[in-house]
């Protein structure tokens, strides 16, 4: 099994540490990883997009030509990633932010209202973590259990209050697809 992600949007959407809790959520259940991040100079405000590999053996390369999966919070990374989804990959997206994947065919289109939901617990910005949890919930890759004891071991001290908003995200998230 080799499963390959880019997560892709804008500095400051937390895409980076988006795929950073895939990561470090993989590696706790035993699988071989790499995290490949990549960001403007501007950062915050700037594009933002990461790849990660998740596989049972030794992964071979850290770029993602291909993926079969595409988490995306703006259109601009929208338009620049859509074309890279392997046929019968995924596409996850915040549909409060981009509104129009209706040119897509031969992908498992996820549409998520994840600034709507976010902003039902916390803020609209987190909405990356309402994205992790369908993701989790998708594609099977790693568990939400795992997911959960990244959250918690990788938050830093200074940024405790957001470890219990982060869990409750993620879980609303993996929740949408339960029905």
């Amino acid at each position: 099994m080799e499963k390959r992600i880019i997560i892709a949007g804008s500095g400051g959407q937390g895409i980076l540490f988006l795929g950073k809790v895939i990561a470090h959520a993989a590696m706790k259940d035993g699988k071989e990883v790499t995290w490949f991040p990549s960001y403007g100079a501007e950062i915050r405000g700037g594009t933002a997009n990461c790849m990660v590999v998740v596989g049972d053996e030794m992964i071979g390369s850290p770029i993602v030509k291909n993926a079969d999966y595409l988490i995306v919070l703006n259109e601009a990374s929208f338009k620049k990633f859509k074309s890279r989804v392997v046929p019968e990959g995924c596409l996850i997206y915040d549909s409060a932010i981009i509104k129009n994947s209706d040119s897509l065919s031969g992908i498992k289109i996820y549409p998520i209202n994840a600034s709507f939901e976010a902003s039902q617990i916390a803020n609209p910005k987190l909405a990356n973590m309402v994205l992790l949890g369908a993701f989790v919930k998708i594609s099977n890759i790693v568990s939400i259990d795992k997911v959960i004891e990244t959250i918690e071991e990788i938050i830093p001290p200074k940024r405790k209050e957001m470890i219990e908003i982060n869990k409750k995200l993620i879980l609303r998230g993996f929740s949408i697809f339960e029905n």
